[in-house]
């Protein structure tokens, strides 16, 4: 099976190329990633709990839709991971892009929002648990447990708590 291609940017997010998935795994290329803030109608935000196998922070709680955008916009990559890693299909307003940079990975994280209270399917490839939580019990869970998310997730959702 051939590699999947992603899309490569420069520190400004404008496009370079395609890049094998695999060489931004070496911290030394940029990407960008498209992710989904879900909340149902008690106002409960999803969050996902990373799959052992995978490469970027195994086992820690990410948003719950975490993707790299092939070649596609970051709006068409959420709509097509919402389905895939979630089952679901609702619209999702982007709330902002931030740049997070660190040892593993290099990338701009487009957020989106969206609410829905569909059915949730996983992606068990993708996701190891789910669960919903409020943003107030969420926003204690990343002061006191923050090890246990994702750096970038760590630091839009504070972002996030705080601007909306």
């Amino acid at each position: 099976m051939k590699e999947e291609l992603n899309i490569e940017v420069d520190e400004n997010d404008k496009i370079i190329g395609l890049r094998p998935i695999s060489e931004f795994q070496t911290g030394k290329f940029i990407h960008r990633s498209a992710h989904l803030l879900l909340e149902n109608s008690k106002g409960e935000i999803l969050i996902q709990k990373r799959s052992s196998n995978k490469k970027w922070y195994p086992n820690l709680y990410t948003y719950s839709v975490s993707g790299t955008v092939a070649n596609e916009s970051y709006e068409k990559c959420i709509k097509r991971e919402m389905k895939e890693e979630i089952g679901v299909s609702t619209p999702a307003k982007l709330l902002f892009i931030y740049k997070y940079f660190d040892k593993q990975e290099k990338a701009f994280h487009a957020l989106f929002y969206g609410k829905s209270d569909d059915k949730i399917t996983l992606d068990k490839e993708e996701i190891a648990e789910i669960k919903w939580i409020s943003k107030d019990n969420l926003n204690k869970d990343l002061l006191k447990n923050p090890d246990n998310y994702t750096p970038h997730v760590l630091y839009g959702l504070k972002k996030y708590l705080k601007n909306y």
